[in-house]
């Protein structure tokens, strides 16, 4: 270490040198209970995601981002350290835009919004706690703060759907190679005895933004060249679906050897923090061999994991004491908090509503067969209430199935999945879809555009309709019914809705077949759809 860079380390850890902090363990400790009430649906939502195999890595990002801050103001220039703790307005703009995100959320209890407030008014705290030219240093781990949030819900389930066929092909090819008998439909891995749910209704991958993660911050403490830190990161997915893929492949292989009890409980968990684990090893063995393969690092260690000073800062930072942009963001937290208090309560009842086992087995000439979710199923996509008839017509004996489920809080994470993710995870091949306007004027509905979708598995063909029946209007699209639900929440206290599906079979492959099913599914169409505005309000 140079003589320069000792001294200002020095000064860092004494707290002997100019600037320094204008906030302080008591400032830091009123800020946040003035804005607490502001992110706290952010903050439990934090809590449970935290608690899922799928984020459980977030209080490690979160203790990961506060070392790697306190090392960068350990390190920093005298002359950069000696400044005092201004300008402060970008400060201030981060936090009024970081509220802004927790009121919409706490308003439209949309608990993911007002999560992602909380890294703007982080990064707004830090500017007025030490002036831009110093805070915009420590963009590294505010930036990391973002690997500790849940994903919203449509985008999380479309990024690990699309990586669940490789990781089930994968896994079924180990399983083989194992000896063993194995049929893949879809993403259920079948072992004859046990029916292993890679995508469990549409479940990810447990363990891909773990894995992510800690290649993230591998790659931040790293002192490898740039382009060797990126291809860590690369790495990571593939290394994440294999891992996966042998985690499953252990699995069937304990199941054929111990039974199905063997394969739950203790030692299902403790299977995969092993191979989270053996993941993490597997990071620094690859950048081990990016280094051997290029000729570059010597003896120069792999981490820089030196905390030196750290903890000294940090005890400084917290006896400080606070500046005068830290009653602006108290007054702002306050201010936002308050209209929480007033106006951001949980929204009146629901409408009333009949329960679907009332929905009526008979429609027109249209007879109907009650049946039920896969209970694994019903779990994930957890409905407060669905309706699964199957009808035939006394003119043919081709079904039309209805399908239709009820959300009295579409805001959490029990929300309406598209079948635009379920149907390939069920081993469901879409081979057409797009958009169709539909004519159901007499029914209450009027004209509106459904997703139609043409699906196959094996020989058979069925005919899918579908939409998202959201307070009397139809939708296509599972963002548009996202901020529908924000916008409706915050102005009209509903947060209700549901979804709606009609599928038939297509009995052969020419235009007669096609149309046939056309004609069928949107006559039982003509008789349900007036039945149905007392099950889902509008």
């Amino acid at each position: 270490m140079s003589g320069a860079a000792a001294s200002v380390r020095a000064g860092g850890a004494t707290g002997t040198r100019p600037g320094g902090f204008a906030l302080g363990a008591g400032g830091l400790a009123l800020l946040v209970l003035t804005a607490l009430p502001v992110f706290a649906i952010g903050l439990q939502e934090l809590g449970e995601s935290w608690m899922t195999p799928a984020y459980t890595h977030g209080p490690v990002v979160v203790l990961m981002a506060l070392w790697i801050g306190l090392r960068r103001m350990r390190d920093e220039p005298a002359e950069l350290a000696a400044l005092p703790p201004r300008p402060i307005w970008p400060g201030v703009v981060l936090v009024a835009l970081g509220l802004g995100f927790g009121l919409i959320g706490s308003f439209g209890r949309i608990a993911d919004i007002a999560a992602y407030g909380i890294i703007l008014w982080v990064a707004g705290v830090l500017v007025v706690a030490l002036g831009w030219p110093r805070a915009r240093r420590l963009w590294l781990p505010v930036a990391l703060l973002v690997l500790m949030l849940p994903l919203p819900q449509f985008f999380y389930w479309k990024l690990t759907t699309s990586l669940q066929f490789v990781a089930s092909e994968f896994a079924t090819d180990l399983i083989r190679g194992m000896g063993l008998s194995v049929y893949l439909d879809g993403n259920i891995i079948d072992l004859g005895v046990y029916r292993l749910q890679v995508a469990e209704a549409c479940a990810g991958l447990q363990y891909l933004f773990p894995v992510i993660s800690f290649a993230v911050l591998l790659a931040a403490i790293s002192r490898e060249p740039v382009w060797r830190r990126l291809a860590l990161v690369a790495f990571s997915v593939p290394l994440a679906i294999g891992m996966n893929s042998i985690r499953i492949a252990i699995t069937a292989w304990i199941v054929n050897r111990s039974g199905i009890e063997a394969a739950e409980g203790f030692l299902h968990a403790f299977e995969g923090w092993a191979i989270l684990l053996a993941s993490i090893a597997l990071l620094a063995v690859f950048m081990l061999l990016l280094r051997f393969v290029s000729g570059g690092g010597g003896a120069r260690r792999l981490f820089d994991l030196d905390l030196s000073g750290t903890g000294a800062l940090a005890t400084r930072a917290l006896s400080a004491r606070p500046g005068r942009g830290f009653i602006a963001v108290a007054v702002a937290g306050a201010v936002a908090s308050l209209l929480v208090f007033t106006l951001g309560g949980p929204g009146g009842p629901p409408p009333a509503r009949a329960s679907f086992d009332r929905f009526p087995e008979r429609l027109g000439e249209w007879t109907g067969v009650r049946g039920a979710l896969d209970p694994r199923v019903e779990r994930v996509i957890a409905p407060d209430d669905y309706l699964h008839l199957t009808y035939f017509s006394p003119v043919g004996a081709v079904p039309v199935q209805i399908f239709s489920s009820y959300y009295i809080d579409q805001t959490g994470s029990a929300a309406i999945h598209s079948p635009e993710i379920c149907l390939p995870a069920d081993g469901w091949e879409v081979s057409e879809f797009g958009t169709r306007p539909l004519d159901m004027e007499g029914t209450g509905y009027g004209r509106f555009d459904a997703i139609r979708a043409v699906i196959t598995k094996g020989t058979e063909h069925q005919l899918v309709y579908y939409w998202f029946e959201q307070r009397g209007s139809r939708m296509v699209n599972d963002v548009a019914v996202k901020f529908g639900v924000l916008a409706d929440g915050i102005t009209k206290g509903r947060r209700d809705g549901g979804f709606v599906r009609f599928v038939t079979p297509i009995e052969g492959e020419d235009a007669g077949a096609m149309a046939e099913a056309e004609t069928r599914i949107r006559a039982l169409m003509r008789e349900a759809l007036p039945e149905l505005q007392g099950f889902i309000p509008m």
